[in-house]
């Protein structure tokens, strides 16, 4: 349709106006308001020219096809003029962006839909891990008397590690013991204030009612710590996916700037349009 409207254009001024120029460079101006009435080829030539068009080469060959292989190549070029520094920094912010900006809508949604799919990806294992630490939590304090639901990971990884925080064989005394004898052989009141130092005392202390009990806690936490490390996988992702981008916007402009240099090089009439803010714009280009 719009090489078919571009050939009616062309040929009308070329019938109506041939004052036998040959001109580089055809260019009509569409406008957005005209007089009424007026045919649309008509008003674009007179809102440029004001009444005195240059017409393209008697000998042209132009047919529909070409017209409509040639607008296609203008949007390319008009793509391809966009800076290609602010296409990057778009993909680094969100992948797809810097697509978009370059005028690839379906590469652009490709991207879109894997960023969403990594994000969600993170949530959905995010979700998961908490829900199992909230399980294990529970566990210690259902079955071991811890009284408290806070502390770092160490704190609960010990809780796992031993039968008991203070006491005799198999508690976690028994080892802050033995490692403050091997740091101070020969000071005992140093050995007891290093044990005072590190031990959980009052709600933070435990005692597991049984070995079962203890390795099915340690069962939750471990399924836990692998559902952490898969969201954290995601955020590798989310920034190979920026990566991945970013550079897909440097080859689409660099293969723009190639398409555009072959169309120039090419003989003949080229034609080629692109819409602006006031209407839009048809060009005609001769190269003898």
């Amino acid at each position: 349709m719009v090489g078919a409207a571009l050939l009616t254009a062309a040929s009308s001024a070329h019938a109506a106006i041939g004052d036998g120029t040959r001109p580089m460079v055809y260019a009509v101006a569409m406008a957005a308001e005209g007089a009424p009435g007026t045919p649309p080829e008509w008003r674009a030539l007179a809102d440029l020219y004001h009444g005195r068009a240059l017409a393209p080469p008697d000998d042209s060959h132009v047919t529909i096809a070409a017209l409509n292989r040639a607008v296609d190549a203008e949007g390319e070029s008009e793509n391809g003029n966009r800076k290609p520094r602010k296409a990057l920094l778009l993909s680094l912010l969100l992948p797809g962006m810097g697509e978009l900006y370059g005028g690839h809508r379906g590469r652009a949604t490709g991207f879109f839909i894997s960023e969403g799919a990594i994000w969600a990806h993170y949530a959905g294992w995010e979700i998961a891990g908490h829900k199992r630490k909230d399980n294990y939590i529970e566990q210690a304090q259902l079955n071991a008397g811890v009284g408290t639901s806070s502390g770092n990971d160490e704190y609960w990884r010990l809780v796992g590690a031993y039968e008991s925080s203070s006491g005799g064989s198999g508690s976690y005394e028994e080892t802050l013991r033995r490692e403050a004898r091997d740091q101070y052989p020969t000071d005992p009141a140093a050995q007891d204030a290093y044990v005072a130092q590190r031990l959980p005392s009052g709600p933070r202390g435990w005692n597991w009612t049984s070995g079962a009990l203890r390795s099915s806690y340690r069962d939750t936490r471990e399924d836990a710590n692998r559902a952490f490390n898969r969201a954290q996988l995601s955020i590798a992702f989310a920034i190979l996916n920026r990566i991945a981008s970013a550079i897909d916007t440097q080859i689409l402009h660099s293969r723009e700037k190639q398409n555009a240099s072959a169309l120039d090089d090419e003989g003949g009439v080229h034609v080629s349009a692109a819409m602006t803010s006031g209407g839009g714009r048809v060009t005609l280009r001769h190269r003898f």
